[in-house]
């Protein structure tokens, strides 16, 4: 059971370092029916948002995650096809569907936020 999840981290290691899955033989991509998504979440002059909430989910499973202190998320899910939003306070919130994770392959998404205009209140007397 090991060989299998060292072998199932080596092709998606070698999927990833070459960017797709086209150079790498049909028997090794019918091994592996999970996808990694990675990426980060930026504001609009590409900082990173440290602490965002990024969900992942589609009708069969469905993933909450937080950004690290560099912005940045990872998660391993089955290929499919699914909904990503992410929230942060202070932030509008971020919606991409559907999108398509192919099996095997490292999905990069890089999430752009816009901020929030601030509510303002006028109150008269």
């Amino acid at each position: 059971m090991r060989s299998i999840k060292v072998l199932s981290l080596v092709f998606t290691i070698m999927i990833c370092s070459f960017g797709s899955a086209e150079h790498l033989p049909a028997t090794a991509l019918a091994q592996e029916a999970h996808t990694t998504i990675s990426g980060v979440v930026l504001d609009a002059n590409d900082a990173r948002i440290a602490g965002a909430t990024v969900k992942i989910k589609n009708s069969k499973v469905s993933r909450l995650l937080k950004t690290d202190y560099e912005g940045s998320f990872r998660v391993d899910l089955p290929s499919g096809e699914y909904k990503i939003s992410a929230e942060q306070e202070g932030f509008r919130r971020f919606e991409f569907s559907p999108f398509r994770a192919k099996a095997g392959v490292c999905e990069l998404v890089n999430i752009h936020m816009e901020i929030k205009a601030p509510r303002s209140t006028l109150k008269v007397n």
